[in-house]
Formats: structure tokens, sequence, C-alpha cells
């Protein structure tokens, strides 16, 4: 005869194993079922404008006309708060690496000089993190020197700016460069010549997101489209 003890720790394992298998079946609440993707845009001080408002303006405009649903866009930099651009526009990171959430999207722009960049540990961990588990990946100028440090562009075609496919390739040998590209599309990563290109580069990789109706529409919202109808295509 079992002893009540005995019976008492029995019974705690079965409520143990029930409430297991009731958590197991128990789906997602609404909140985290519908919890936005996120479009991490990532800043550091020196950043080129263009690189980081371009993809800001398509991607925000198209968040906030509604013309896509479901995605946030959030600035995450070496700390929170005010990074200044090469140029002296002055922009807000709603996140520093150190509390940044993960990201379904990530796009990394450029400066001058990037070895700052390539030499902050903490950024660059970050960065690699989430280049490793993101849906797409997508870099401005030579912040596809970011992303190839990272590793994640080696068998993979890129570009970066003009000029740079030299120290691109001496530095990372196993990236395929396209020299005469503008933006180029790989898989899910999307890479650009940066500066005023950085447009093209975010209208296309709203494309490959979300569609080419919605690329359309926001390609037309900033006038994009009668830009490239007087200069012609961008995409290489």
């Amino acid at each position: 005869m079992s002893s009540p003890n005995h019976r008492s720790v029995t019974m705690c394992l079965k409520s143990i194993a029930v409430s297991a298998v009731v958590l197991a079946t128990v789906s997602l609440p609404a909140w985290a079922e519908n919890a936005p993707k996120r479009i991490g845009v990532m800043l550091f001080d020196g950043v080129l404008t263009s690189d980081v408002i371009a993809p800001m303006e398509v991607f925000g405009v198209a968040i906030e006309n509604e013309i896509i649903e479901g995605y946030e866009l959030v600035t995450i930099a070496p700390e929170a708060g005010a990074v200044r651009t090469h140029e002296g526009v002055t922009i807000e990171a709603d996140y520093g690496i150190e509390n940044a959430p993960d990201v379904e999207v990530i796009i990394v722009g450029s400066r001058y000089d990037m070895d700052p960049v390539l030499d902050d540990k903490a950024f660059m961990t970050y960065v690699s993190e989430q280049v490793s588990e993101a849906d797409w990946v997508a870099s401005n100028c030579s912040g596809a020197y970011v992303l190839a440090a990272t590793g994640v562009l080696n068998g993979v075609n890129a570009t970066t700016y003009p000029g740079g496919e030299v120290w691109l390739k001496l530095n990372h040998p196993r990236v395929r460069i396209d020299i005469d590209a503008t933006v180029v599309v790989d898989k899910n990563i999307v890479t650009s010549n940066g500066s005023l290109v950085s447009y093209a580069a975010a209208i296309e990789l709203l494309e490959q997101i979300t569609g080419p109706q919605n690329a359309k529409e926001v390609s037309e919202t900033l006038y994009f489209t009668r830009l490239l109808e007087r200069y012609g295509p961008t995409k290489g």
C-alpha cells in the first residue's frame, strides 16, 4: 500500500505533467501574434544622411500612410539618443544596442571612415546576431563592409560604393562583387551604392518584402516614379 507521502508526490507529478501538456497546446496571446515586425535602421556618428534617411522615409511613408501594415520602424545606435550625421543632421536613436530589440529587417548605412564602426565590438556583435536571424538584410554604400565583416555576404552577389569594391574584395574575397550594379538583390540581402541610390534600394527592399504594388504606391507618393521617368532606372 502506498504511503500518503508517496501518493501526494504521485499526484503532484501528474498535475505537473497535465499542466505541461496544457501549456504546450495553448496558442500565443493575440498581442504576441499581432506584434509588428521591426525594421531596424542602424545609426552611428558620422553616418551619411541619405543612407539612413532614404529607408526611413520610404518605410515611414509606407507605414504612416497605411500602405503596409504590421511593421514598425525603429532606429538603433551604439547608444540611444542624438546621433549627428556627416552632413550635420541630428537623428534620434530609439534604442542603444544594450536594450535594442530583435529586428526582422536590418539596414546599415555608411560613413567615410568605417574603422570606428568596424572596431566597435559591441555594435558589431549586435549586428552579427541580427543579420543571422533577420528576414531581410540591407546596406547602403560602405555599410556593405559591416555586413561583410559578419560573414553574411560570403558567396553572395553584392555591391558597395563606386571605388569601394577593391577594399571589399581584398578584405572579403568570398563576396561576389557586382561592380556595374547600383542595387543588388541576392537571396534576402539588398546592397546598394548608397547616397541617393539609397532611395532606389529602399523601394526595392520594400517591394521584395511586401510586393510590387506597395512599392509602386510609395514610389509614386515620393515622386520617385517621376524621377525614374526623367533619368532612367537605377536598378542594376
